[in-house]
């Protein structure tokens, strides 16, 4: 079959590669849709950082791998012992594989797993026409629902998990920085638990006009207007209730914490490839809560039962639909080159 393999920095090559077998336990799909992730690109501009680079005990993979872990596709084989879903099945994923024994698996913290890996990072991904994972990974993708949108149903649930992170309650004023796929996905979330008000700090024009189709009472734009300035001016000089660091840049972590009132929470969820520097008695004299997101547990079907529904739509976060033989030049380099024009590229397999 083909497959996108990573190799390492600026290296992803569509070549053939043996088609897998589901083990015991696992399922195996034909994927019809996959979208590129920001962890994809940065592993793609600077990697490897979290693809394994020495054999996972889990899975056994490492590089090169298939990335991918945004994906949708239809089951076409199931291993000895699966029995949550049968052939034909469409289905949409998250991506941890767990052991279910350890501290935090029994915790309910599967996502923290010690002993688990996760598709695209160290075990291979939906770059390709098939892959293959636990059972437990998979949702059936109700019938109104397209692959393109079940495709969204990772990154939008993750999303989800940031907003209760935060505990955003209905009523709270919300800022988020970075309107990229993530935040918007949490400006989603944040309005269906009943936040009064959401504001979104972007600096490119067309993401924050579209976070503006999906509801924000204000998109505040640095180059233009003082974003600290104009979020005191919103909230009577308190600041707002939580804030969202959704970009990933060293810069971006004060900035989301400076936005919250005393005894307000920031979540930071932006990868950052920099370490950052901050003076945390801004935090402990204003008694702020600073509380990071890596991962989430059962949120997919959550996003799929709310697409279903109609509650939400995620048509805007779609910019691009591309071929997988043509990821490299005209998906993985289109996204860095115009990101103000871009915000979810998918990718189609072969036979798709």
């Amino acid at each position: 079959m083909k497959a996108l393999r990573f190799y390492g920095k600026e290296d992803l090559r569509y070549e053939d590669v043996p088609e897998p077998s589901p083990g015991l336990g696992q399922v195996k799909i034909r994927v019809r849709c996959a979208g590129i992730c920001g962890t994809d690109l940065i592993e793609y501009k600077g990697g490897p950082y979290w693809v394994a680079t020495e054999p996972n005990p889990v899975s056994g993979r490492c590089i090169p791998l298939t990335l991918g872990h945004e994906y949708s596709g239809e089951v076409v084989e199931l291993g000895e012992g699966a029995t949550q879903h049968k052939v034909g099945d469409r289905v949409a994923g998250d991506c941890i594989w767990y052991c279910g024994k350890c501290y935090y698996c029994l915790k309910g913290l599967q996502y923290n797993c010690l002993n688990g890996c996760y598709t695209g990072g160290q075990a291979d991904g939906a770059f390709a026409e098939y892959m293959i994972g636990p059972e437990y990974i998979f949702y059936k993708i109700p019938d109104s629902v397209s692959y393109e949108f079940g495709a969204l149903a990772e990154p939008i649930g993750n999303a989800f998990q940031m907003v209760r992170r935060g505990q955003v309650k209905l009523g709270d004023k919300v800022a988020i920085l970075g309107a990229g796929p993530i935040g918007l996905g949490v400006l989603l979330g944040a309005k269906l638990c009943g936040a009064s008000k959401v504001y979104v700090v972007e600096l490119a024009r067309k993401r924050g006009e579209r976070a503006l189709a999906l509801g924000a009472d204000e998109y505040i734009n640095p180059k233009k207007t003082d974003p600290q300035e104009r979020i005191f001016e919103l909230t009577d000089g308190l600041g707002v209730d939580v804030s969202f660091d959704c970009v990933g840049h060293s810069n971006t972590p004060p900035i989301a914490i400076e936005f919250t009132r005393k005894r307000g929470t920031t979540v930071v969820i932006g990868v950052m490839a920099e370490p950052t520097q901050f003076d945390f008695t801004r935090i402990s004299t204003q008694d702020k809560i600073v509380v990071a997101s890596w991962g989430y547990f059962r949120e997919v079907p959550l996003a799929l039962e709310l697409m279903a529904s109609g509650r939400i739509d995620p048509s805007v976060f779609i910019t691009g639909v591309v071929e997988l033989e043509d990821a490299v030049e005209k998906a993985f380099k289109e996204l860095i080159r115009n990101p103000e024009e871009n915000l979810k590229i998918l990718l189609r397999p072969p036979g798709s």
